[in-house]
């Protein structure tokens, strides 16, 4: 299989997967919603891991980076099904996928230097958020997409993508010490205990109605498969092709949202919504 093909394998597990937490989210609570998807994958990946014979590494030097990977993916996820659940998709999901662009703008501080066209991507990206931000005006009816709901929305999601930059960042650090696999189980389980400390604090019982089972699996397997097929694309230039092709998984969200729940969307915001992507797509390619 082509890279390309497993790129397109990623953008589908992991937009059909934040599409299902729409409903999961607003059946059960965010914080359950979540919990029950990192469960489904804390148990897929190691297995994954297993079969493909992955040796473990002990490094202590990195492990405050695995730290920093999976409890800023544990509340960028927790915010970003948050946002999903109170809607529209169509305006959360492109914001919360420019996260890349923010990812740059954190190497920029660490003394990365980019180039002119990554400058341009980024400003592309970012002038898209705008965009799309500006078309949520087009969705308020005065009850649940009121003025002040899209707005407090825009800002969960607007979090979401800031804290993804800063987890993915740390994992882009932590996989040449620990390999790309290890790296994202481990993330994972820190992502799982954090949550379940969390779920403690606010006395809450992660407990998934025997009804939502099936979709809360396929969440789970949706976005631990799509984690596979990444890594499974391979390194080095394939790597890179598979990452430019699995950028568009926001895009995959926004096309389920627009077919089964026919949330409108103007010119204004599909002109935002290809600047996103367009951007992310150059920023993944460099």
């Amino acid at each position: 299989m082509s890279p390309a093909a497993f790129g397109l394998l990623t953008a589908l597990g992991w937009g059909g997967a934040d599409f299902i937490a729409r409903f999961t989210g607003r059946a059960m609570g965010h914080h359950v919603a979540l919990f029950g998807m990192l469960a489904v994958g804390s148990v897929v990946l190691p297995l994954v891991a297993w079969q493909t014979g992955t040796a473990l590494v002990w490094q202590p030097e990195g492990w405050w980076l695995l730290l920093a990977t999976g409890v800023g993916i544990m509340v960028a996820t927790l915010l970003l099904y948050w946002g999903l659940a109170r809607g529209p998709v169509t305006i959360v999901a492109p914001i919360v996928g420019s996260y890349p662009a923010l990812n740059v703008a954190f190497e920029v501080a660490l003394g990365a230097r980019p180039s002119l066209g990554q400058w341009l991507a980024m400003a592309a990206v970012m002038l898209g958020v705008f965009v799309v931000a500006r078309a949520a005006s087009s969705f308020e009816d005065g009850a649940e997409y009121s003025r002040a709901a899209l707005r407090k929305t825009i800002g969960i999601a607007a979090a979401s993508s800031l804290g993804f930059s800063f987890a993915i960042g740390a994992a882009q650090h932590a996989a040449p010490i620990y390999g790309e696999l290890q790296t994202v189980v481990l993330g994972r389980w820190i992502s799982l205990l954090s949550l379940a400390l969390v779920l403690l604090w606010l006395r809450r019982r992660p407990r998934v109605p025997r009804r939502w089972w099936p979709w809360v699996l396929l969440q789970g397997l949706l976005d631990g498969g799509a984690y596979v097929a990444l890594l499974a694309a391979g390194s080095g230039a394939a790597a890179a092709i598979a990452v430019v092709v699995a950028s568009g998984f926001g895009a995959v969200t926004v096309l389920l949202a627009r077919v089964f729940l026919k949330e409108a969307m103007t010119l204004f915001q599909w002109a935002g919504i290809l600047l996103i992507i367009g951007g992310v797509a150059f920023l993944s390619a460099h």
